[in-house]
């Protein structure tokens, strides 16, 4: 088996936490339905299907889990700063409605997908 696939994203504005430019290019995240679906806030996560992260559906449907932004500003002043460098963000997800992503610290420089909310799932 190779690496994990079937990363979907968030297409939502978020600030990158260097230069302040709001970032539309979509945050890659691993939950729910893995099947490269394209989600906005208030939409609702898919559990349809074999290939689900975590495995079962969280309790209630509530899950917070790491994505991935690059800020996509071309003309941005810092861009050394910023620019390629991945930034993280938090999503959350009550009731199974994607309902909030902010920026967030968790493990730079490290692709790990974390789920951070139920602590006891993969």
């Amino acid at each position: 088996m190779g690496m994990e696939t079937g990363t979907n994203t968030l297409y939502s504005e978020v600030k990158c936490p260097h230069c302040g430019y709001a970032v539309k290019s979509g945050i890659g995240f691993r939950a729910g339905s893995l099947k490269q679906i394209s989600y906005k806030l208030g939409e609702k996560l898919s559990w349809d299907g074999t290939k689900c992260r975590p495995a079962q559906r969280p309790p209630g449907g509530n899950l917070k889990t790491v994505g991935y932004f690059e800020c996509d500003n071309l003309d941005c002043p810092t861009w050394q700063d910023c620019y390629p460098e991945v930034q993280e963000a938090l999503i959350t997800i009550q009731a199974d409605i994607i309902s909030d992503v902010k920026p967030f610290i968790h493990r730079p420089n490290e692709l790990v997908f974390d789920i951070i909310e139920p602590k006891d799932v993969t």
